[in-house]
C-alpha cells in the first residue's frame, strides 16, 4: 500500500503525533470490511487521559476527510480508515512489467558474498541457502536501482585442502577420477578423516593447536603451498579443476550467475601483512608459547588470526579480502550470506577491520542461514553422511516429470523441480532450520512453489483465452470482496519489495507471493472472469485485473530465481 505517508500526515495534528511515529502504529486490518488501516488508540490513553475507545470515537467525528481517506469508522479502540477504491483501481490499471522497480538505490554498490563452497568438497543441499538467497539478494538491489556485486568466495585454501593433499598422494584412484572427480574427492576427504579421528570442528582455533598426527601431515601440506611447493602446487590445482566442473553443473541448473569467482588464497599474502602490521602497533599481540598472533576484545572471545607456522587462516584472507573489497568497490553495504554457525566469526571479523582503524565496519552485514534437514540430521562432510545439491536438484526435476505425467497436465519439469527446491528453501526467515521434504516441495497446494506457478499458467490461460484486452476500460461502480483483496493484495508488491532489501530477507517477497496467489485464486473461483451475463465492462476490467496479478507474480517470483510458464 502507497497511502501510509499521506494518512500519517493528516492524523498527525489532531493525535498530536509526529508523521513518522503514526507510520509505525498503522496496522493493515485482516478483513478488508475492517478498512485499509487501522490506527490503535492505546497509545493516546495516556496523553489525552480518556479510554482508547472514547479517542476513537472523537478522533472519527473531528478529522476531516482529504484525499486519498474516503472515510473513517471508529471500531472499539481502533479508528479504522477507507482509502478511496477508485484511487487504488486506477493503480492496477496502470500496472506495466516494470511495476515495483525503483532508482531510489541511485547505483550505489552493493556486495554481496554468497554460495562460497569449499574446493575438494561437493556441494550439498546445505549450500542451496546461501546460494539462492544470496542470488535473490542480488535481484532485488538490482531491480531497486543499486548496483549489486555478487562474489563466489570460494574456500580454495585451507586445512582441508592440506587434508586432501595427503590422500591424493596416498589413495587416489585415477579412475575414478575421471569419471567422477566430485565422488572420488568426497571418498578422499572421508578417508583422510575416518584416519584423523579429529572431534575438534575445521576452522576453529582449537584446530589450530591440536596435536594429531594426520592433522599435523596437513597442516604441512599447507606450508607447502604457501612456499611455492610445486608438486604441492600441481595436485592443488588438479583439486581445484575437478571441483569447479561439478560447482558449474549445479550454478548452471540452478541459474545462478556471479561477477567475480575467487579464492580465499588470492588474500594470504595480503593478509598476512596486514596482521603483522597490526602486531608492529600492538593492535594484535603474539602468543608467547606459540607464536600465533591473536586479538582481544571487549565482548567476545580472543580470536587467533595468524597460524603459529606463519601461515594464513580463514580469518587472515578475510580481513585482506575485505579491505579489497571496499578499495574496489566502495561499497554501500557488504552483505555475507553464510551457516548461522560462523555467526561469531563475522562478529569478530566487523571487529577487527574496526580496531584495524578502518571505516567500513559499520557498512558489514551477515545474514546467517539454518540447516537444511532430511530426517532431522545435520549434514557434515567430514562424517561423508551429505546429501549432494546436484543428486537433489536432479532426483527433484525426475518426481516433477512423474508429477506431470500423473496429474496429466503440461509444464517444464526442470522449471517445476528447480523451482520446488528454491522455494521450499526460501519461503522460509533465513535463521530457521528447513525440514526438507519431496512431497511437500512437490505439491501443487499449498505454500509451495508449483502452486505459484499453476497460478501464473492459469492467469495466462484466462488472458490467452480472451486474446485481447481492450485499451478503454471503464471501472465497476461496485467492487466485490475478493476483487477489492486482490487489488490491495498486488499493490503491496513494492512496499514488500523495500522491505525484503532493509531487512536482507527475501522470504517476505516469497510468503508475499504465496498470499497474492491466494487472494487471485479466490477471486477465480468467485468472479467469473470470461462471462457475457456480467456484461463486456466487466469481463474487460477483471481481465486487466488478471493481467495485473500475472505481472505482479511473475516479477515477484523472478526476485526469488524462479521461473513461470504460460502453461501447466
Amino acid at each position: 500500500m502507497q497511502h501510509k505517508e499521506e494518512i500519517a500526515k493528516q492524523l498527525a495534528k489532531p493525535t498530536g503525533l509526529k508523521k513518522e511515529e503514526i507510520e509505525t502504529i498503522l496496522e493493515i486490518p485482516k478483513s478488508v470490511e475492517l478498512g485499509d488501516y487501522a490506527f490503535p488508540c492505546f497509545k493516546l490513553a495516556g496523553i489525552m487521559k480518556k479510554s482508547p475507545v472514547e479517542i476513537a470515537k472523537n478522533l472519527a467525528s473531528n478529522i476531516k476527510l482529504k484525499s486519498p481517506i474516503s472515510q473513517i469508522k471508529a471500531q472499539g479502540p481502533y479508528l479504522n480508515i477507507f482509502i478511496d477504491k477508485k484511487i487504488f483501481v486506477e493503480e492496477v490499471l496502470n500496472i506495466n512489467k516494470d511495476y515495483g522497480r525503483d532508482n531510489f538505490g541511485n547505483k550505489k554498490k552493493i556486495v554481496i558474498d554468497f554460495s562460497s563452497p569449499n574446493i575438494g568438497k561437493p556441494m550439498h543441499i546445505g549450500h542451496i541457502r546461501s546460494t539462492i538467497i544470496g542470488d535473490s539478494l542480488m535481484r532485488i538491489y538490482s531491480y531497486l536501482g543499486y548496483e549489486p556485486f555478487g562474489i563466489n568466495y570460494m574456500g580454495d585454501i585451507g586445512l582441508h585442502i592440506g587434508k586432501l593433499i595427503v590422500a591424493w598422494e596416498l589413495w587416489l584412484n585415477k579412475d575414478e577420477l575421471k569419471k567422477d572427480p566430485v565422488k572420488e574427492l568426497l571418498r578422499l576427504y572421508v578417508k583422510f578423516c575416518e584416519k584423523e579421528k579429529s572431534q575438534v570442528q575445521e576452522g576453529t582455533d582449537e584446530q589450530e593447536f591440536e596435536n594429531n598426527e594426520w592433522t599435523n601431515k596437513a597442516k604441512e601440506k599447507l606450508k607447502l603451498i604457501e612456499m611455492g611447493d610445486e608438486k604441492a602446487h600441481k595436485i592443488w590445482e588438479e583439486i581445484r579443476k575437478a571441483s569447479g566442473k561439478g560447482f558449474d553443473r549445479v550454478y548452471k541448473m540452478l541459474n545462478v550467475e556471479f561477477n567475480e569467482v575467487t579464492g580465499q588464497s588470492k588474500f594470504s599474502e595480503a593478509g598476512k601483512e596486514i596482521v603483522m602490521n597490526a602486531a608492529k602497533k600492538g593492535i594484535a599481540k603474539t602468543d608467547r608459547e606459540t607464536g600465533a598472533i591473536y586479538i582481544e576484545f571487549d565482548k567476545l572471545p580472543k580470536k587467533f588470526i595468524l597460524r603459529s607456522n606463519g601461515t594464513a587462516s580463514y580469518i587472515t584472507q578475510d580481513i585482506a579480502a575485505a579491505v579489497e573489497r571496499n578499495k574496489k568497490y566502495k561499497f554501500e553495504k557488504m552483505i555475507y550470506v553464510t551457516d548461522y554457525r560462523q555467526m561469531m566469526h563475522f562478529q569478530q571479523l566487523f571487529e577487527i577491520i574496526k580496531k584495524f582503524g578502518y571505516d567500513f565496519s559499520d557498512k558489514c552485514y551477515h545474514v546467517p542461514f539454518g540447516t537444511v534437514n532430511f530426517g532431522n540430521e545435520i549434514i557434515a562432510s567430514r562424517a561423508g553422511k551429505i546429501v549432494l545439491l546436484e543428486d537433489v536438484l536432479k532426483k527433484t526435476v525426475e518426481k516433477a516429470k512423474e508429477e506431470i505425467k500423473k496429474r496429466e497436465t503440461k509444464g517444464d519439469e526442470e522449471k517445476i523441480g528447480v523451482g520446488a527446491v528454491k522455494y521450499i528453501i526460501i519461503k522460509n526467515e533465513p535463521q530457521k532450520d528447513v525440514e526438507f521434504s519431496w512431497d511437500q516441495a512437490l505439491s501443487f497446494e499449498g505454500n509451495t512453489g508449483p502452486y505459484l506457478q499453476y497460478s501464473y499458467a492459469r492467469a495466462s490461460s484466462i488472458i490467452n483465452k480472451a486474446k485481447k484486452i481492450a485499451r478503454k476500460i471503464k471501472i465497476p461502480k461496485n467492487l466485490n470482496e475478493k476483487e477489492k483483496e486482490l487489488i490491495k493484495k498486488i499493490l503491496d508488491f513494492p512496499k514488500i519489495v523495500k522491505e525484503a532489501a532493509e531487512k536482507l530477507n527475501p522470504s517476505l517477497i516469497a510468503n508475499y507471493s504465496f498470499e497474492l496467489s491466494q487472494a487471485f485464486n479466490g477471486f477465480y473461483t468467485s468472479c467469473k472472469v470470461i462471462n457475457p451475463e456480467e456484461g463486456k465492462e466487466t469481463e474487460v476490467f477483471r481481465l486487466k485485473l488478471v493481467d495485473a496479478f500475472r505481472t505482479v507474480l511473475k516479477n515477484s517470483l523472478y526476485l526469488l530465481g524462479i521461473e513461470v510458464m504460460e502453461e501447466m
